[in-house]
């Protein structure tokens, strides 16, 4: 059965027609809409929820595989905010041994948004960066601050209410309507244009900045270990073949209390990958890992594999939305693959090397910019 078949399958639901109001609506689960939902509701207590289908648990509060932090203009804003950071560099493996890159020895082919992870890194917990994750009880907060949904569809609405304005509707698969003010997207904005009713209301600037922000998906691959493998923060690449283009899985290993943590990930092509794929590639990780660390030993590790529909976008063009009549009025992108649109760059604290970043310090930026 191909991945894009196993997206299909879901649970029957009990239909079930409701229309609540809600202030401002979160939609998407992660650490950034957490954090938002919880300053908006700071400002203004009950007035905003996240919506999301993922199970709210202490996984889903983690960022998986490897440093999101890498590129001089991304390291540079975030030690702005972390002191003391020590950078790291990423090395392929090939000939029975790891190099480094841009050296003589060249790597496979490198796949899409592999060439972001040969940057340099530096690593960051995340509660410097984002203190709410350090609150007590917050799985508890956040599953009082949110409704598990499933989106169908979203429609521009006008208001009939002086008081509980609501420009937009949003239908749940369950039969749910929930009217709202404003909308905080945290998924990819390709996700987003799928969800929109009525795309002809779209200017084409908005359209095409949606579209350039599709991804592959995201195949998570993670093991405790036992043992220390190496000592090494490097980011590693291992191709998943060295006479096809096949791109790699790249990762790092993380020191823990009970040994280490590898963190890696590789992008797939869900119309074209089953359920044997992707075992095929999880076995061609553990051999390289056989090949390259002496003490790595199968039975002595867990296996955790997720798979993401949509991922992080590696370069987000600006330029789209850089006028506001391009952007949908009462709509912001947060996280991973938000743009600084017009209303954004208007913010005192907008700074142009902003436009340079990505990913993870991309997505503090914006966040610190919504949040004044």
């Amino acid at each position: 059965m191909a991945f894009s078949d196993i997206l299909k399958l879901k649970k029957v639901e009990e239909v079930k027609e409701e229309k609540i109001f809600i202030k401002n609506a979160v939609i998407g689960f992660g650490v950034f809409a957490i954090d938002l939902c919880s300053h908006l509701n700071r400002i203004e207590p009950g007035s905003a929820k996240i919506l999301t289908s993922d199970a709210i648990d202490e996984a889903n509060l983690k960022i998986l595989g490897p440093s999101l932090v890498r590129g001089e203009e991304n390291i540079s804003a975030i030690s702005k905010v972390v002191e003391g950071l020590e950078v790291y560099n990423s090395q392929f493996y090939k000939e029975l041994k790891f190099h480094d890159f841009g050296k003589r020895t060249k790597p496979q082919t490198l796949l899409w948004g592999e060439e972001f992870f040969t940057a340099d890194h530096v690593n960051v917990e995340l509660e410097e960066l984002l203190p709410v994750l350090k609150e007590e009880n917050l799985l508890e907060k956040i599953i009082e601050q949110s409704l598990v949904v499933k989106i169908s569809k979203i429609e521009k609405a006008i208001p009939e209410d002086l008081i509980d304005q609501a420009n937009f509707k949003i239908t749940c698969t369950n039969g749910l309507v929930i009217e709202c003010e404003q909308i905080f997207y945290s998924h990819t904005p390709d996700t987003f244009y799928e969800l929109f009713k009525d795309k002809r209301a779209l200017t084409d600037n908005f359209v095409a900045f949606c579209e350039s922000t599709k991804t592959p998906c995201a195949l998570y691959f993670h093991m405790e270990l036992e043992e220390e493998l190496t000592d090494s923060k490097n980011t590693f690449f291992f191709p998943l073949s060295f006479t096809h283009d096949w791109g790699h899985f790249i990762g790092e290993f993380e020191k823990t209390e009970k040994g280490q943590l590898a963190r890696f990930v590789t992008f797939i092509n869900k119309e074209e990958t089953t359920e044997e794929d992707i075992s095929k590639k999880l076995r061609l990780l553990k051999k390289n890992f056989e090949k390259s660390f002496e003490k790595f030993n199968e039975k002595k590790c867990r296996e955790f594999v997720v798979l993401r529909e949509n991922t992080y976008c590696p370069k987000i063009d600006d330029n789209f939305l850089e006028e506001e009549k391009d952007e949908l009025d009462k709509l912001t992108f947060i996280g991973f693959n938000a743009p600084f649109s017009a209303r954004l760059r208007k913010n005192q604290n907008f700074e142009d090397s902003n436009l340079e970043t990505s990913l993870l310090t991309r997505a503090l930026l914006v966040q610190r910019l919504i949040k004044g």
